[in-house]
């Protein structure tokens, strides 16, 4: 299905954008280096705070995992295999739920914003609203073949 490939073309360059994103931030966090920050201005607020680590690990790499299987998946389903898609949104459901805590931290705890994680959950974001609409075009195209 030619929608599929566009979509699946469009999110594996999203992951591959979140992958440098999270790499970056997820070696730096392990090093213990600060990172330079831009208009959010949060970024070591953010990044230092008790909530940059899940089970004593930095969420970046946990950021840097979804993105390599998110890539992964989609490009799988450019050529051709698209079951995995299926695979990749119950990953996307729930780094968007991650992500809108994540979110609610920065705004309402923390009460700083990092850079780095504003462009990760924009781009979540986008890669949850392509699996939405992949998966109703899928459910539509399925309708018309009966």
């Amino acid at each position: 299905m030619r929608t599929i490939s566009w979509i699946s073309g469009l999110m594996v360059a999203l992951a591959f954008v979140g992958m440098v994103d999270a790499a970056y931030v997820a070696l730096h966090a392990s090093r213990g280096f600060l990172l330079p920050c831009g208009f959010a201005g949060g970024c070591d607020q953010v990044l230092n705070s008790p909530y940059a680590a899940f089970l004593g690990i930095p969420v970046a790499w946990f950021g840097l995992a979804f993105y390599v299987t998110t890539a992964g998946c989609a490009l799988f389903a450019l050529f051709g295999f698209e079951q995995t898609l299926r695979l990749s949104f119950g990953l996307t459901a729930l780094a968007f739920g991650f992500t809108l805590y994540l979110l609610y931290l920065q705004a309402m705890v923390i009460r700083a914003f990092c850079d780095y994680c504003l462009l990760s959950a924009l781009l979540v974001s986008l890669i949850f609203i392509l699996h939405l609409w992949s998966r109703r075009r899928h459910t539509a195209a399925r309708r018309e073949d009966r």
